[in-house]
């Protein structure tokens, strides 16, 4: 490589550094993340939603919870299963309490 070669190289790269941005680990997973997730939506075809009964609902919160509670896995967790649990108990009591009117 000659001398001019390598000055016209070195200018490059330099113009190449300066329009980069230093990002830090976090923000390059979080950049590589979104650039897949571009990139799978292209190839996504959308489908109707399954409609699930707030009986089935409550029916595989309850056995996620029996799993959870077997596999010891954080407070916080059960709560939360717990929380989506109930709240599908109430739509289930609510509708069944709007088809009696």
């Amino acid at each position: 490589m000659s001398n001019t070669e390598v000055l016209q190289w070195a200018a490059e790269a330099d113009d190449s550094l300066a329009r980069n941005e230093i990002l830090t680990d976090d923000e390059i997973f979080i950049r590589t993340v979104a650039a897949e997730d571009d990139d799978y939506d292209d190839d996504v075809t959308p489908v109707d939603p399954v409609k699930i009964s707030h009986s089935d609902a409550v029916a595989a919160l309850n056995t996620s919870l029996q799993w959870a509670k077997v596999q010891n896995l954080e407070a916080h967790k059960i709560m939360l299963l717990r929380r989506l649990r109930d709240r599908a108990f109430q739509l289930k009591i609510g509708t069944a309490v709007q088809k009696n009117h």
